[in-house]
């Protein structure tokens, strides 16, 4: 996690998702099984917690469910109960690749950004001209809170297990309670693209399908009153 006012920028890579139900997560386990693929955990399982910034209407939800091939989303991300350690991400999509740029935010307060008030003072805590920049007419949106899973199946092939999917609404109307999602697990694939070649022979059978699927785009399809 980057530290107060810090900076971290990452590599464009692939990011793949595989939504299940549980029916089709207990196929998906076999599967590994039967392809020979024995997963190890990498980290720790953490609780993600990530509020959307968008406008009062909605761009960053209307690209993404347009398909627009290049696209971003802005958003405030904190693990467990840790929001006096939470960062500003920046993520953009080219297609299947994607990257994230990470500022990290003094916040030693711990507050919640579930408020335009609190967002926009969490964003000035940061001189950094993104922060500044994009902070005018952006609303928190959506919170949406879950269990990830880390693994790597081969070298630099990641693999991330999210179970536990919860949406709260926060704009138009802020609610009070969170609703859980209609998926049960959703399976993501990261690699480098010069790994393609080898994340495809190893994920080849594969149960399910590859599409896409934005827990931004569903959250807000199911609790946020557009």
């Amino acid at each position: 996690m980057p530290q107060s006012n810090s900076l971290q920028r990452n590599d464009f890579r692939y990011e793949v998702k595989v939504p299940y139900q549980r029916a089709q997560y207990v196929e998906f386990e076999s599967w590994l099984r039967r392809a020979g693929l024995h997963p190890v955990q990498q980290y720790a399982d953490r609780v993600i917690h990530s509020v959307y910034l968008d406008t009062s209407e909605f761009d960053d939800y209307q690209d993404n469910v347009s398909g627009i091939s290049k696209r971003g989303k802005l958003r405030l991300r904190w693990y467990n109960d840790a929001a006096d350690n939470m960062v500003l991400e920046l993520k953009n999509k080219r297609g299947k690749l994607a990257n994230k740029l990470i500022i990290g935010l003094d916040n030693p307060s711990g507050a919640l950004p579930f408020d335009r008030s609190v967002a926009n003072r969490l964003l000035r805590s940061n001189a950094r001209s993104l922060a500044v920049a994009r902070q005018c007419n952006l609303f928190p949106s959506l919170h949406v809170q879950y269990l990830r899973e880390y693994y790597e199946i081969a070298p630099d092939i990641r693999m991330t297990i999210d179970r536990n999917i919860r949406y709260q609404s926060l704009y138009p109307i802020r609610s009070s309670r969170t609703r859980a999602s209609l998926v049960d697990v959703v399976i993501e694939f990261k690699y480098p693209t010069s790994k393609s070649r080898k994340a495809a022979q190893l994920l080849a059978g594969m149960p399910g399908r590859v599409f896409r699927h934005s827990k931004y785009v569903i959250g807000v399809d199911t609790v946020c009153a557009l």
